[in-house]
């Protein structure tokens, strides 16, 4: 098994990988990308990313020119030839290369890069006794819904989660409407419905967040997307963020004070079954 990478048609390992000083998603974090699952070999949803990876294209002016077809083709081949079943592909298409000004030319030629890597081992105490979570006042741009690679909103807000030990950083507009994670997006259960904030600007609509609706729908849980405040999320009767890593995680704790009784709920646990169920 070996992590590998392709880059415009080139095929590599990480240390022998290179790319120009010039490329706009260096620059300028002008490109856009996905993070597909593979559980056994298998691409996991990936019409959903690639989905979503064309209307992240279209939002902000980028002319892929390559069909879902061929990328898939390409992912495939490079998953094959790394011999790693349970792994993590990156997908990642900059607007091209060309010397650095704001204004582009329309006849620049994109660039891709698709990684495979090994998925990082996840704890089970996560899953078991629960994470913590900050609040984070919104200070991001207001095009959340695009799966852009310009992530310096996201890294610090991340970054000061780790600090403060926790799992998590959730983003929490002046009013007090809870959007999403630095990574991941949000889910409160209350008076016997699901909540998670609707897919709009404010929001990155994730893949797992999709399947987790799908699941609810499946066992015949009401839920509903729409705001939420802050308030809300501290009374909970449960909380749990999801991700294309690592799926649905129980939340027991925000800004130090425990929520969901302290612990991961049954309701979180049934729909993390539920969601493993649908996806093999």
């Amino acid at each position: 098994m070996q992590e590998l990478v392709y880059l415009n048609g080139w095929t590599g390992t990480f240390d022998e990988a290179t790319i120009s000083v010039n490329d706009r998603g260096f620059n300028f974090g002008d490109g856009i990308y996905e993070v597909v699952r593979v559980y056994e070999s298998r691409l996991f949803a990936m019409d959903d990313h690639l989905d979503r990876l064309e209307r992240s294209a279209k939002a902000i002016d980028l002319d892929l020119p390559w069909q879902k077809q061929e990328l898939t083709a390409i992912t495939e081949e490079l998953l094959a030839e790394s011999g790693i079943s349970e792994a993590m592909v990156y997908i990642q298409v900059s607007r091209g290369t060309a010397h650095r000004n704001h204004i582009y030319n329309e006849e620049i030629k994109p660039n891709i890069l698709v990684t495979v890597r090994s998925v990082p081992e996840r704890s089970p105490a996560m899953y078991q006794n629960g994470v913590k979570l900050i609040t984070q006042p919104e200070f991001r741009w207001q095009m959340c819904h695009v799966k852009s690679i310009s992530l310096l909103g996201n890294v610090l807000a991340k970054n000061r989660a780790h600090r403060a030990g926790a799992a998590e950083a959730v983003f929490v507009h002046p009013d007090g409407t809870v959007t999403e994670c630095s990574a991941s997006n949000i889910f409160i259960y209350s008076n016997g419905q699901l909540l998670t904030h609707p897919a709009d600007n404010k929001i990155l609509a994730g893949i797992t967040r999709k399947h987790v609706l799908a699941a609810a729908e499946s066992l015949n849980l009401p839920f509903a997307e729409k705001p939420f405040k802050i308030n809300e999320l501290m009374k909970a009767e449960e909380v749990f963020f999801t991700g294309t890593i690592v799926e649905l995680v129980p939340v027991v704790e925000v800004d130090g004070q425990s929520v969901a009784g302290g612990k991961p709920g049954p309701v979180t646990a049934k729909l993390h079954q539920e969601f493993t169920s649908l996806r093999k």
